[in-house]
């Protein structure tokens, strides 16, 4: 039932099928909290450690949530925290490298670039549907801290209370006071701990609360109604404190006809449900109905549609609901067996543009543009340049919390989608890219495509998607330019949500 997201945006998720240095910290850091639960806190910090080679800041927030687990478990270690703080309070007053950030505040010509292009670093940016996520996944894993006992209990409370934490610094002396360190170790990543547990939680609480009465089932249907419900305005914000009472009231709490108050609970479990389930595979049918013969299916958005979590939860709990046994072992091989299968077969789910682009460079394209060195300028994609020219990339519209580490490089950035978007070249999407949707880049004008070529730093050449087929002005010298296979974008255009090109005009630009 819950998303595999965490933190602002829908931009930040665990379990993605990328193979980027973020997932691979994020496995590195289950393992570590794996072993903390059998007592292996050195070995589980090690494991954070090996995580933190591949993305330091990730491995960072899963190694606090072992270390204040072992705080809780022993109070003597908060003294070595606390030395460990004034330690580093000490070598930022000493301007001591990376640990001066501590006392820098960024200026506010770089925040502006900062909260224009990576808005999910500051929590007073963050819309509702992102508090009402967080409370719903704090709930949960709060709910299942209760149920849970000795270390599973100390390592979600540990989880529920480094996510408190590290979205509380952030907030303040990030957001706040606008210290460079703390915007720049996004400590809110902590969230991602506290948000995989909830998954864990949920399962764990929809198993134990029914056995604790009417409070246990009034809980567990508030909690799961939240959770279904958890990006739909304020729902979430609503229903989880409430079902988090009831969760840690239980029994303490009387009912005059128990048996009505869990037939309602129940009732109110499963018409939730019902009503999730349509709203989504409506929205899904909608989006697949929509989507163009040049990509004309995408696993993707059946998986991120919540469906299949849904059915299996469903499925999983009609059969616990039932008294049904656990299938014996070698059906759950078998199983097993079948999940891996699946996995393989299903894999790839690459667009068509997507898998001929990753075959590396076009020889075409890179025949055509060969009496010009230099970078190049795609206004449609993303790694293009480097993928399919060997070149690098003039600009590009999915830079974001990469900012937050160079002053130059983001005010750079700025400056370059400020001239795109002079030039007619890119809309206000290349300026804030997390806050609004894809826009479809806007046809060339001759007159300000030779003005904005005449810049010293300009790109040799500015490739641009045929989006409907039209003829530019001839002015510009075009090229034209056919990729292995149409490329896609899921994009807001003017004739539909999907936006695809053929072919494209490759410009010359520098030195026209």
């Amino acid at each position: 039932m819950l998303p595999s997201l965490y933190g602002p945006l829908d931009v930040i998720g665990f379990g993605e099928p990328y193979a980027t240095p973020r997932g691979l910290a994020e496995a590195a850091g289950l393992a570590g909290l794996a072993a903390s639960l059998s007592n292996r806190r050195f070995a589980g910090l090690s494991l954070c450690a090996l995580g933190m080679l591949f993305h330091p800041i990730m491995g960072l927030c899963f190694a606090a949530v072992i270390g204040v687990a072992m705080v809780l478990e022993d109070r003597r270690w908060l003294w070595a925290a606390l030395a460990g703080l004034v330690a580093l309070s000490v070598a930022g007053m000493l301007r001591l490298p990376i640990a001066d950030r501590l006392v820098t505040v960024m200026d506010p010509a770089w925040r502006a670039v900062v909260e224009a292009r990576a808005p999910i670093l500051f929590p007073s940016l963050w819309p509702l549907e992102t508090w009402s996520r967080l409370v719903v996944q704090l709930c949960l894993v709060a709910a299942g801290a209760h149920v849970l006992r000795d270390g599973a209990r100390r390592l979600a409370a540990a989880a529920l209370v480094a996510a408190l934490l590290g979205v509380t610094i952030v907030a303040v002396l990030g957001d706040r006071l606008s210290l460079m360190l703390f915007l720049q170790v996004q400590t809110w990543r902590t969230l991602a701990p506290m948000a995989i547990l909830a998954s864990a939680c949920l399962a764990l609480l929809a198993a134990e609360l029914p056995k604790r009465g009417p409070a246990g089932w009034l809980a567990l249907a508030l909690l799961a109604t939240a959770a279904m419900f958890r990006d739909v305005g304020d729902i979430g914000l609503l229903l989880a404190p409430v079902g988090l009472a009831f969760a840690l009231l239980g029994e303490s709490v009387r009912f005059g006809r128990p048996a009505l108050i869990s037939a309602g609970a129940v009732g109110l479990l499963g018409l939730a449900a019902l009503i999730h389930a349509a709203l989504r595979g409506f929205g899904l049918a909608a989006a697949l109905g929509s989507m163009p013969a040049a990509w004309p299916f995408s696993q993707g958005l059946v998986w991120s549609s919540g469906l299949p979590g849904a059915a299996i939860a469903l499925a999983v709990g009609g059969w616990v609901a039932c008294g049904a046994r656990a299938p014996r072992v070698e059906y759950r091989l078998a199983a097993v067996a079948l999940i891996g299968l699946l996995a393989a077969l299903l894999w790839d789910d690459r667009s068509p543009y997507v898998r001929a682009r990753d075959e590396g460079r076009d020889a075409s394209l890179i025949a055509m543009t060969a009496d010009r060195p230099g970078e190049a300028l795609f206004l449609a994609g993303d790694i293009e340049p480097w993928a399919l020219m060997g070149r690098a990339s003039w600009s590009s519209r999915v830079q974001s919390a990469g900012v937050v580490f160079s002053r130059p490089l983001a005010l750079e950035l700025w400056n370059r989608a400020a001239r795109l978007r002079a030039a007619g070249l890119a809309s206000e999407d290349w300026i804030r890219p997390l806050t609004l949707p894809a826009r479809r880049p806007p046809a060339p004008n001759a007159e300000k495509v030779r003005s904005f070529c005449a810049a010293p730093d300009a790109p040799a050449w500015i490739v641009w998607p045929r989006w409907n087929g039209a003829e530019l002005d001839p002015a510009l010298n075009a090229r034209d330019w056919t990729p292995r296979a149409p490329y896609v974008e899921d994009a807001a255009g003017p004739d539909g949500r999907w936006m695809v090109a053929a072919r494209y005009a490759v410009i010359p630009c520098a030195g026209r």
